[in-house]
């Protein structure tokens, strides 16, 4: 059912370069936004972009952001609330452009004005990129299967816990804000390790100590994913040749060491469990405050693993909204590179690209007449097609519990090169969100980068919804 939720992911950046008030009445009168959802912490996400990756008909110069020393941290925190944890925020350094400056104190009048909500939003900074922002970082870092510092961080980790739960508790005392979305774009260590190449992680004390209590036998599962982590680059390198298939003998170590499915599901059951203390967090503050929980790309639309292992109906429990990625223009590029031609050179590379993209289709639930061919995904956005399987699929797995905001994406740069997104399919994707059942919709991925032209057809989908 429709609850006329419509919002917009906003770098404070953005709004600082354009002003404010010019800012909220573009996107406002153009389509009919009434929710900011603003970042407070960037140590994590859309940041350094080129000048042509960002929109550059919303009435003001652009400016690129490359080069230019800009802020991680865009509210206040208070040293009182971190008493619990050795992390703490930096403060900018000298010589920051908007130092001082705090986005949710400088939203709260212009929002109201227009009666717009706000809701911070942070994405969970698993990188070692966090250190410059923040003290002691190296303290809450993973341990990989050689036994060496990692740069992501440990979600079971007390120190990494108490210092996200000190940061929510911090901000929902200190603003009147209407909510939090929090994410986490963090795959397991399988997906990290066959896709992007990670050495698996986390096998520190306290991921010992959890499997230990979960019935895992922790030495077995590091000793299986050191095989399988070190069989994969060979498979990548060439020095591997299995003569039963590439696979098969991935199935083999599979089943040799059952612990590595096991510790799979521990990561992410680890990686959830922050985020229930952060929900528990916010409604013990202010029961009234709406916690929503953003779905990336990789997890709601391409990774199979991921696609296993949420399980929506659960994840309902712990939140007051759910909000998936539904990048249909870049879903292509981002598919075909960063998924299929990277499972063709190691585990599937006895398979063809062409039949890896029909099998994909198949698998996923994805109208293969609808969507680009293999040839086209470089330069050929999905269809609304897309959203409306997506936003149906996690609909149904909530099961009413709470409301979906499909993240409606637009203008999304691929590498540092825009992406441009056609105006009558963003409007049909809209359409199509809320004819699977979305509550509300979040223009996505960040309003800097969003075309005019696209916003109106967001706006005009909203009026013939009516």
């Amino acid at each position: 059912m429709r609850d006329g939720f419509v919002g917009i992911q906003v770098n404070p950046v953005g709004l600082y370069d354009e002003g404010i008030e010019h800012a909220l009445d573009l996107m406002q009168d153009t389509a009919g936004v009434n929710t900011l959802i603003a970042y407070t912490h960037t140590y994590y996400g859309a940041h350094n972009r080129p000048r042509d990756a960002l929109a550059q008909d919303h009435g003001v110069p652009v400016r690129d952001e490359r080069g230019r020393k800009l802020p991680g941290l865009w509210i206040r925190h208070h040293e009182e609330r971190f008493r619990g944890t050795v992390l703490r925020h930096r403060p900018d350094p000298e010589g920051t452009e908007y130092a001082g400056h705090d986005i949710l104190e400088d939203l709260a009048e212009p929002a109201r004005k227009r009666g717009m909500k706000v809701f911070a939003r942070f994405l969970e900074p698993h990188q070692a990129r966090t250190m410059r922002y923040v003290e002691n970082w190296s303290q809450v870092l993973s341990i990989d299967v050689y036994g060496r510092l990692h740069p992501n961080t440990c979600f079971n980790n007390p120190e990494y816990q108490r210092f996200w739960m000190s940061s929510v508790e911090d901000m929902f005392k200190t603003y009147p804000i209407d909510g939090l979305q929090y994410g986490s774009e963090r795959c397991g260590p399988l997906s990290r390790m066959l896709f992007w190449d990670d050495v698996p992680t986390c096998f520190c004390d306290h991921c010992m100590a959890r499997a230990r209590a979960a019935g895992i036998n922790g030495e077995r599962a590091r000793e299986g994913f050191q095989k399988l982590y070190e069989y994969n680059l060979g498979l990548k390198n060439g020095t591997e040749n299995p003569v039963d298939g590439a696979f098969p003998t991935f199935l083999r170590i599979l089943l040799r060491y059952p612990e590595i499915l096991a510790w799979e599901q521990m990561a992410h059951d680890s990686k959830e469990d922050l985020a229930k203390r952060l929900y528990g967090a916010v409604k013990i503050i202010r029961p009234d405050a709406r916690f929503g929980i953003h779905v990336d790309h990789q997890q709601s639309t391409w990774d199979l693993f991921q696609r296993a292992e949420i399980d929506y109906g659960a994840l309902a429990r712990y939140c007051d909204f759910v909000k998936p990625i539904a990048y249909h223009d870049i879903a292509a590029p981002r598919i075909k590179n960063w998924y299929l031609a990277r499972a063709q050179k190691t585990l599937l590379r006895d398979t063809s690209m062409g039949l890896l993209a029909e099998a994909f289709y198949d698998l996923m639930g994805y109208d293969k007449t609808r969507e680009p061919e293999l040839n086209e995904m470089d330069t050929c956005g999905f269809s609304e097609d897309y959203v409306y399987r997506l936003t149906r699929r996690i609909v149904d797995g909530v099961g009413g519990q709470v409301p979906v905001y499909p993240g409606i994406g637009f203008d999304v740069p691929y590498g540092d090169d825009h992406f441009g997104g056609d105006p009558e399919i963003v409007y049909r994707a809209v359409i199509q969100a809320f004819e699977a059942g979305a509550s509300g919709i979040m223009l996505s991925r960040e309003y800097a980068e969003m075309r005019v032209a696209n916003m109106r057809a967001v706006g005009r989908a909203l009026r013939d919804l009516g």
